[in-house]
């Protein structure tokens, strides 16, 4: 029998690797790598589901002297969406062959960092994926993503014909992209108490290589058009541009047609903070010779103000 017990050996060097795994799951695509940085990530207790405050209204305000008597009627204005955890699973496996077949020390390590690094790219590309598609109603129901959160109508519990900070911005009309959509959809999202301006569009290559055809080389070279970020995104190995100073990307989760306006502070990714690639004991069938080890990972995407957020659809090239 081999001498190296893969199971516990991987048992071992998980929590060595687990403040870099949980950092490279986010910083392997570019949406998740900005909101990571810019405070889009935060960790949350637990709860059956999340309830994220929202303002909806406006409350009382007004001017007096002396005496003067003041409205203290009840205002309407705060409420709350609600949004349910959904969890994600990588697993690793060894099994006797792969036992069998490492024998020697160095071949049990490089073997179990390529399992640990197949585990972090099969997160963080399952959380991308459903971040821009995912409805919660697939058969393994998946985080509710932007395609769904991005809208007009009800969400999240909230009835966006009743309360019009919960109407995102969606432009979709049929036709080439053009400076003009993406000027009136920012400026248009960047109105408004309680929001954040956009920080991050993100599209697919299509519509990437579209904006970059319409963005003159003088245009770019603008300082006010440049950013931090988008040299932060450059440097990290994503393809960027800028438009006013918000990085333009490129996400091939993006879906085919759409261009997102997203910003951190309105746009979140909460975390479970006992489920946070966190690992399991070691699992071994009673009918196998595998040792299995699971990375959860308990999560939600949310928004405290639709509005804040907006998409152009059916665009081409």
């Amino acid at each position: 029998m081999a001498q190296w017990n893969l199971g516990e050996k991987v048992a071992a060097a998980l929590p060595l690797y687990e403040k870099e795994f949980k950092d490279q799951v986010f910083y392997n695509t570019v949406l998740l790598n900005h909101m990571k940085e810019n405070g889009g990530v935060l960790e949350k207790d637990g709860g059956t589901t999340i309830r994220v405050p929202l303002m909806t209204g406006k409350g009382t305000s007004e001017w007096f002297s002396g005496t003067d008597h003041l409205d203290v009627a009840p205002v309407d204005t705060l409420d709350a969406a609600e949004y349910t955890w959904r969890n994600l699973n990588a697993s690793i496996v060894f099994t006797l062959d792969d036992e069998l077949s490492n024998s020697g020390k160095e071949q049990v390590v490089d073997l179990i960092e390529a399992k640990i690094k197949q585990a972090e790219l099969t997160i963080s590309d399952a959380l991308n994926s459903k971040l821009y598609n995912g409805t919660g109603s697939e058969a393994r129901p998946a985080i509710v993503g932007l395609d769904t959160l991005i809208g007009t109508g009800t969400f999240a519990g909230i009835a966006g014909g009743t309360y019009t900070d919960w109407q995102s911005y969606v432009e979709s009309s049929a036709g080439a992209l053009t400076l003009a959509q993406m000027r009136t959809a920012k400026n248009t999202i960047n109105q408004g108490k309680g929001g954040s301006p956009v920080s991050i569009i993100s599209t697919t290559q299509t519509l990437y290589e579209k904006y970059e055809s319409l963005a003159t080389p003088t245009f770019q070279a603008n300082p006010l058009v440049t950013s931090k970020e988008t040299q932060r995104l450059i440097d990290a190995g994503f393809s960027a541009l800028a438009y006013a100073g918000i990085p333009v990307v490129i996400d091939n989760s993006a879906t085919a047609t759409n261009m997102y306006f997203l910003n951190t502070q309105n746009l979140k990714i909460y975390v479970h903070k006992d489920a946070f690639m966190d690992k399991t004991e070691t699992r071994r069938p009673t009918d196998q010779h595998v040792n299995v080890q699971h990375i959860v990972l308990r999560c939600a995407l949310v928004t405290n103000r639709r509005k804040s957020l907006g998409k152009l659809t059916a665009k081409t090239g």
